[in-house]
């Protein structure tokens, strides 16, 4: 029956009132529904865009908001690689802006040049391999755990041994840092695991490149350090008139300039990495008068050391092929370059390969400005084309990268949650031995009461009542300490004994058993059933709904239980899922974490919308019998 009578609904009063009432509900869904897509739109964001609190991603229609998504994923989300890459200065991704035109020609030189030279592996970083703030694996990532896994047929066993690790399991297994190589400490030879990612890395597409830049390394690793980001101070400096650093380059050998010569000796021979220097072969006398003098002109004192073989110091390897032998072989070769004289130096790299690339195949400088649509004043001064290559490769794989940005985070909780322990089965278990008892026990005890007059029912029931006043972490303790003696924890026992009976399900039970007709008790007794047929039959098969209720209860406080489960149950195999996704907030990042929150909702979700008609006839306890 409604509140209001139909007369009384014509009142304008009363009209005004249910408009008011309408509106106030309407506004409060509002405010309940925004939230919840502020947290949806989160879950599929990154460190870029998380702190844009709308309810639809821009990158969903935005190709501004893309590109900066993609640069930040490519370069692994370290500016410092992009600034050195792009020759930029951007403090932020999300202050990137869309290139004003992409250069077909420079595009189409890049490619030729990437499909006809050979570099060296570590001239280009794998883009989309990790990341370094955001706490989680992206396409390239994921992609070389499977590798892995393949590589050792699943064997993490064996993974640790030649690795020298000790993963738990293939989640702790992250690609290793790989910023570096341009520094003169990185070296594959330095761990199997870095070997290991360069080996996956040459099996990729050459779009998730990146190559370094030694102009933009060379000017903000020393030259920022040494004269800050003022050009004026460097050209004072230096007796030079540059209009800013992005005019500086490089050079291949010392330059003529005594105080650049001084920053170019300092960079290459200091910090520069071993593989981007080529010494002369003139500077062979002095590597042998080097090694003789340290090793004290004994050649079985260096083999010692080495533990090589070799008759005489003319075998020891000389040039790249120093860079192979590793140990102490490779350490005397980085002294030997700190000292030598900087004339014997030629660098080598990315661009400088570009830039013979384009020489060879234009010839003069005026053919190729034409064909890159660009004033380049000489070979030695042109970049590589970063810019137009990365928006190239973001315009023509636009689906796949925004789909990619759509579901990594979702990605990321579901390889989590069912590489990661027991968390899935132990919920479910958890969650069904729950819902068991709960419609078993407390059933039993409302009917008790509801079918006899029991002279203490009612103040049963109001103690009943009366443990719901205090919060259930109150007795967390009691309970622990008794699991503890009774030698329950970290068994299910454990997890479902504290909650087994609950006094105010069994309220709502004994108030919807009361409801049912007493006639059909009557009936049953004249036809010979006990109390358990009847219990059975008649009280049970009628209450469904209210059982529903009371099942959903259970599961959710099963499902959702956190601080107890983890108070009683700290051995990581008897961890629920609530536990791990907890430890996953503090493993990664705020989106992930938004992720996370949406998955663990959906079973309850799923639960109510295909038991909601039982449910909803349970919520409301009938009091015409």
């Amino acid at each position: 029956m409604g509140l209001l009578r139909t007369q009384g609904k014509k009142d304008l009063g009363t009209i005004i009132v249910i408009v008011i009432m309408y509106f106030l509900l309407i506004t409060g869904g509002i405010t309940m529904i925004y939230p919840f897509l502020i947290m949806i739109s989160g879950s599929f964001k990154s460190g870029v865009d998380i702190y844009d609190y709308d309810a639809i991603p821009r990158y969903f229609y935005s190709n501004e908001a893309l590109y900066q998504k993609y640069i930040e994923t490519k370069y692994n989300e370290s500016l410092t690689e992009y600034n050195e890459n792009a020759r930029d200065d951007k403090f932020n991704f999300a202050k990137l802006t869309l290139p004003d035109k992409i250069h077909e020609g420079r595009i189409k030189d890049w490619q030729e040049f990437t499909d006809k030279v050979k570099m060296p592996s570590t001239y280009g970083i794998l883009g989309n391999f990790i990341s370094y703030n955001n706490k989680m694996l992206p396409e390239m990532g994921r992609k070389y755990r499977k590798w892995l896994q393949k590589k050792w047929n699943n064997s993490l066993k064996e993974y640790n041994r030649v690795h020298d690790a000790s993963s738990t399991s293939w989640l702790m297994v992250n690609p290793p840092p790989i910023n570096s190589v341009a520094g003169r400490s990185f070296t594959l030879a330095a761990s199997k695991t870095l070997s290991s990612a360069f080996e996956f890395k040459t099996e990729q597409p050459s779009r998730y490149y990146y190559y370094l830049s030694l102009d933009g390394r060379y000017v903000r690793t020393l030259l920022y350090m040494k004269y800050g980001k003022n050009i004026e101070t460097y050209n004072k400096a230096h007796g030079t008139n540059y209009k800013s650093y992005n005019e500086f380059i490089l050079t291949r050998t010392v330059p003529e300039n005594k105080k650049q010569a001084e920053d170019w000796t300092e960079f290459v021979q200091k910090q520069l990495n071993l593989r981007y220097i080529s010494v002369s072969p003139k500077a062979k006398a002095d590597f042998l008068n080097f090694l003789s003098k340290k090793y004290e002109g004994s050649i079985s004192f260096l083999n010692k050391i080495y533990g090589t073989k070799y008759k005489n110091f003319e075998e020891v390897p000389y040039l790249e092929d120093a860079l192979k032998i590793g140990g102490t072989g490779l350490v005397d070769w980085n002294v030997f370059v700190m000292q030598i004289s900087p004339r014997y130096i030629t660098l080598t790299g990315p661009e400088f390969l570009w830039q013979d690339y384009l020489k060879e195949k234009y010839k003069n400088i005026k053919t190729l400005n034409q064909a890159h649509e660009a004033e380049y004043a000489s070979f030695e001064k042109i970049p590589m084309p970063t810019e137009d290559v990365n928006y190239q490769n973001m315009l023509k794989h636009s689906k796949q990268i925004r789909w990619e940005f759509i579901t990594r985070n979702y990605i990321h909780v579901f390889q989590y949650l069912l590489l990661q322990g027991r968390g899935i089965w132990n919920t479910f278990v958890y969650c069904l031995l729950s819902i068991l008892i709960t419609i078993t026990v407390n059933p039993m005890a409302a009917y008790a009461m509801s079918r006899f007059n029991l002279p203490s029912t009612y103040k049963i029931i109001l103690f009943l009542l009366a443990t719901m006043a205090f919060p259930p972490m109150v007795t967390a303790i009691p309970n622990f300490l008794l699991l503890k003696q009774l030698g329950m924890l970290n068994t299910f026992w454990a997890l479902i004994l504290p909650g087994m009976v609950n006094g105010y399900s069994i309220f709502l039970l004994k108030g919807f058993f009361d409801s049912l007709p007493r006639e059909l008790y009557e009936s049953a007794m004249l036809d010979g059933a006990n109390e358990w047929v009847m219990f059975w039959n008649i009280t049970m098969y009628l209450s469904k709904p209210i059982l529903a209720v009371i099942a959903l209860g259970a599961f959710n406080g099963a499902y959702g239980a956190f601080m107890f489960a983890f108070i009683v149950c700290q051995d990581e195999k008897m961890w629920t899922i609530m536990v791990w996704l907890y430890q996953l907030q503090d493993l990664t990042h705020q989106s992930v974490t938004f992720a996370a929150l949406i998955i663990a909702a959906i079973p309850t979700f799923i639960i109510f919308v295909f038991a909601q008609n039982l449910i909803m006839r349970g919520i409301v306890v009938p009091t015409e019998k």
